[in-house]
């Protein structure tokens, strides 16, 4: 599989950056699913249920470069017969975003530093954004 150009235009890497980037490319290369199929219909599904255009996932270099990777590795880029794995899994965890979004629309959480936010997606969800890029989903 072809490498992924993973420059943003500003030509600034950290070691940390360089390493993950090296690491997807090497996984795209020897056919190994350096992020799950599950992982993946659960990072699509919150963002497709969610959008993508907060600032704090355009300007998380890792959650873009794996994005990137979910992309080239799933057939998501344009063009491309998507993995169908992939694709009913991303529908399944829709299904659940936007059945827990409706039930919950007016509910609080309470947040790891105590205080209340809206609870606007399930655990699983927050956890997985918080603990893999350290991006809040409840606000």
């Amino acid at each position: 599989m072809e490498q992924i150009n993973f420059d943003n235009g500003d030509g600034k890497l950290d070691f940390a950056t360089k390493l993950q980037q090296d690491w997807l490319n090497a996984c795209l290369a020897a056919d190994i699913p350096a992020v799950t199929r599950d992982t993946a219909a659960r990072l699509l599904a919150v963002l497709y249920v969610h959008g993508g255009g907060h600032e704090e996932m355009v300007m998380n270099r890792k959650f873009t470069n794996e994005m990137k990777y979910i992309q080239r590795r799933y057939g998501i880029e344009g063009g491309q017969k998507p993995d169908p794995q992939v694709v009913n899994l991303v529908q399944h965890y829709v299904t659940e975003l936007e059945q827990y979004e409706s039930k919950h629309a007016a509910d609080t959480a309470t947040d790891t530093d105590g205080s209340k936010v809206t609870d606007s997606a399930p655990d699983w969800a927050v956890n997985l954004f918080r603990d893999r890029y350290g991006i809040k989903l409840r606000y």
